[in-house]
């Protein structure tokens, strides 16, 4: 009786956990969909399609599932100066986990290609030369920088030069599912 019993008490407990899960699934898609679409903490980050100085196709969506740093910086900013060898240290560490954009603030593509040279730049620099991207991604003084969760939700925005060890703290946040703490961030770089 008992061996009767027991296939379809089987089927039946799979068809409920696969449901539960399908369900688990579904609410927190839905979830990430209500919120709104922006910029700011807690905003789902708007999808983007750029062209590199080096002429490829990058879409913000084609990240999913990473952690994505998007930095506006220009050629001409200091402290991106600064910052710049830093994101390449981080890119270079954690590329297959983080992905990092540079979104150019309007310049020359000869520029761009000079500046990513020059610090051997090794992840992809998304020119702007119409300024749309930068109306989606405003900084608010250069360098800012956006990190965006694996799922596309903003959990931190940072104005200023960074250096690896603030990277590093907010990324860990951002990996133990924490929100980026901006003092104890600020104070460890």
């Amino acid at each position: 009786m008992l061996k009767r019993i027991w296939k379809p008490l089987t089927l039946v407990f799979v068809a409920g956990l696969l449901s539960v899960t399908w369900y688990s699934k579904y609410a927190a898609m839905e979830r990430l969909e209500s919120l709104p679409l922006g910029t700011e903490v807690g905003e789902r980050a708007p999808d983007f399609s750029g062209t590199t100085v080096d002429g490829e196709t990058v879409r913000l969506s084609d990240h999913h599932g990473r952690i994505v740093l998007i930095n506006d910086f220009a050629t001409w900013c200091g402290p991106c100066l600064f910052e710049t060898p830093h994101l390449v240290d981080i890119y270079n560490k954690h590329k297959n986990e983080v992905a990092v954009i540079g979104l150019n603030l309007q310049e020359q593509n000869v520029d761009v290609a000079e500046y990513k040279s020059q610090f051997n730049v090794t992840y992809p620099l998304v020119m702007d030369p119409d300024g749309a991207l930068t109306d989606i991604y405003r900084p608010l003084g250069l360098p800012t920088s956006w990190f965006i969760d694996g799922d596309g939700i903003v959990r931190f925005v940072y104005t200023g030069p960074m250096t690896v060890e603030l990277i590093e703290k907010v990324l860990d946040d951002i990996r133990q599912g924490r929100e980026p703490d901006v003092f104890s961030a600020a104070g460890s770089g």
